[in-house]
């Protein structure tokens, strides 16, 4: 059991929320980490352009983006996974909830949380996450 901070950064451009609602995914997410054994704060974080659902009320953190800005919504990502590793000392989960491909993006600096702050980073891929089901939890090698 873990009581080390948690934060999901969520591009839901590329695994998004379907037919299900923020509240419902969010649940789903929490509960997924609950029975990895995850017992420490969940802040959730989204990027994307879904307008339509209540991220407020789910407690997740929302960036809208326009459709298609990757790079600027990676960039964004990016900044505030700096932003967090700042303020957030080991132990700490770090969880990538988008595709395959956008993850290279990411693998320097993830790697570095990895070596320099002993962060755990797992990886959260679209496949992985279908309906009703909870997702499968990847830690990045």
């Amino acid at each position: 059991m873990s009581v080390a901070s948690i934060v999901a950064f969520w591009d839901i451009d590329q695994c998004m929320l379907g037919d299900h609602n923020a509240c419902v995914v969010t649940q789903r997410i929490k509960k997924a980490l609950f029975d990895a054994g995850h017992r420490g704060k969940v802040t959730i974080m989204a990027y994307g352009d879904e307008k339509d659902h209540d991220f407020l009320s789910a407690g997740v953190t929302f960036t809208h983006f326009p459709a298609g800005d990757d790079v600027a919504r990676h960039t964004k990502m990016l900044e505030d996974i700096r932003s967090w590793s700042c303020n957030n000392p080991n132990p700490s989960n770090l969880f990538l909830i988008m595709g395959d491909p956008s993850i290279e993006d990411f693998l320097p600096y993830i790697q570095t949380l990895k070596s320099s702050r002993h962060y755990k980073i797992h990886y959260v891929h679209p496949c992985q996450v279908q309906e009703n089901s909870t997702p499968c939890l990847n830690k990045l090698n």
